[in-house]
């Protein structure tokens, strides 16, 4: 629209029609504008609705089912099956959340295991320290 305007004062368009042209083209702007901050509110609305129903964990962050493994991990060492049991989660989703910690570091297997046995997690120093950095004892 701004190229029709510029292409139409070469033309001899009066003034009047230039400023109203003019004026249609910032009631343009200002509306897009407008909408514009409407949607960045609404992109920040929506990051703290997800942040705050653990919907998608930060960077650094655990969801709260992965919390719960590292919990009660805090006074025994267990096989996922017995997390399983304990979480009310399936088999395949405390597996996930102890792969989780296992990858940081804050949960561990045996080096060594006896065959046919599924084998225990233990949490590591820095799961202890997780765990009493939240207050989170049990």
């Amino acid at each position: 629209m701004i190229e029709d305007l510029i292409n139409d004062i070469g033309t001899g368009l009066s003034e009047s029609a230039i400023r109203n042209r003019l004026s249609t083209l910032r009631e343009q702007a200002e509306a897009q504008d407008s909408r514009l901050q409407e949607l960045k509110a609404k992109v920040v609305e929506l990051e703290a609705k997800s942040e705050s129903e653990n919907l998608v964990p930060q960077e650094g962050k655990l969801a709260e089912d992965t919390i719960k493994v590292l919990r009660l991990l805090f006074d025994r060492d267990l096989t996922v099956s017995h997390v399983a049991q304990a979480t009310g989660l399936s088999e395949g989703m405390a597996d996930y959340h102890c792969g989780v910690l296992n990858e940081k570091g804050m949960i561990a297997l045996p080096t060594f295991g006896m065959a046919g046995v599924e084998p225990a997690y233990y949490i590591t120093q820095k799961g202890r320290e997780c765990i009493v950095a939240r207050g989170l004892t049990p």
